[in-house]
């Protein structure tokens, strides 16, 4: 329906004839100056997005995907063929490229669903922990703010100093820049967000809330490379490449094959085989990095909390300290400075873990 979002176009199932008709009538309806008891009718609530639906609007509107499936239909219109042309002149190489082809499309096109779920993954939790950071800001803001405030009483009390009204004023103006500038990261990730999905910019849309939290890792280092080198998509291709060379190696031992094809096809069962023993060293390599990748991430998220403990702790007694007169005004602010900038932390270091977790997932087909 014209003016629909895309987000309730996607929601939207099949509708009875019946149930049109009433659509038609309520659309016809909503466009009427409505007005109750005086009152205008309220405006129309933005879409609220959870990662699930997220992956769903992705998959419909996807580029990538619709030019994998479509690679996928054609690869099947051609084992048809294929088939076809076997009623007429039998050729068991032929065909088994043309099954081959359709199953290289079918990897193809799940990896690249995968690759689609991690580019909303990537760019949802990217999104909530822009979110998550403005938040930690606007409060860092706040805070210096009531602390600005109580060291201008004191100030007028003779209880704090110049300077100290100073350095205070300045803490308030680099809250201020920082909370601008947590602002205008978190609306260039909502615009990144709404470009993966392939949403307008324009479009309005709401963030279902993403808990701060980890998925701890239920996996060892050898399940890992144990499923990258079964799943890998480029290692099946290789393995494949591999059968088919064999299999004209073998068509063309016969009286009737001249002996330079003969060789041709067993140098190319010999690359496929070179290639296929490298391929399983990359992939090797590649989950092994993986994995380490994600152990430093959980380290890092690890330290990160002990990091905002100490600070929230250092903060409260400074805090009691400061109100009690026994601390100088700039000690508040740099334990202030310290509570934000761990916080920060603790929020950077759970993206980049649950990041590196998906990343882990994807590698293994999962």
């Amino acid at each position: 329906m014209k003016g629909e979002s895309i987000v309730r176009q996607a929601r939207r199932g099949r509708k009875t004839a019946a149930q049109l008709i009433c659509c038609w009538i309520t659309a016809i309806l909503a466009l009427m100056p409505m007005t109750v008891f005086g009152q205008e009718a309220p405006a129309t609530e933005a879409d609220v997005i959870s990662i699930e639906t997220a992956l769903e609007l992705a998959m419909d509107h996807s580029l990538s995907l619709a030019t994998a499936r479509l690679e996928m239909e054609y690869a099947q219109k051609q084992l048809a063929k294929a088939q076809a042309d076997a009623a007429i002149a039998p050729s068991p190489v032929a065909m088994r490229q043309a099954e081959f082809a359709v199953e290289s499309q079918r990897l193809v096109l799940e990896k690249t669903q995968r690759q689609v779920e991690l580019q909303v993954k990537n760019a949802y939790f990217g999104l909530t922990s822009k979110m998550q950071q403005r938040a930690v800001a606007a409060k860092n803001h706040e805070q210096v703010e009531e602390q600005l405030r109580i060291i201008r009483v004191k100030y007028s009390e003779g209880l704090a100093t110049k300077l100290d009204l100073l350095n205070s004023e300045k803490a308030l103006l680099e809250a201020q820049g920082s909370l601008e500038a947590a602002q205008a990261e978190e609306e260039l990730a909502l615009l990144e967000f709404k470009r993966v999905l392939g949403l307008p910019y324009t479009e309005e849309i709401r963030i279902e809330p993403s808990d701060v939290q980890i998925e701890p890792i239920d996996f060892s280092s050898e399940q890992v490379i144990e499923k990258v080198l079964k799943n890998d998509p480029e290692l099946v291709r290789l393995q494949w490449a591999l059968e088919i060379s064999q299999m004209q190696e073998e068509s063309a031992k016969n009286e009737y094959t001249a002996p330079l094809i003969k060789d041709m096809y067993t140098n190319r069962r010999m690359k496929a085989e070179l290639d296929l023993k490298d391929g399983n060293r990359i992939a090797f390599i590649q989950a092994k990095q993986m994995w380490n990748s994600l152990k430093q991430a959980e380290n890092r998220v690890a330290l990160a909390k002990k990091e905002l403990e100490a600070a929230e702790e250092n903060y409260r007694i400074t805090k009691v300290r400061f109100d009690g007169g026994l601390e100088i005004p700039n000690n508040l602010l740099r334990a202030q400075i310290s509570l934000t900038s761990a916080q920060y932390g603790l929020v950077n270091a759970i993206f980049e873990y649950n990041l590196a977790h998906i990343r882990v997932l994807n590698l293994m087909g999962e």
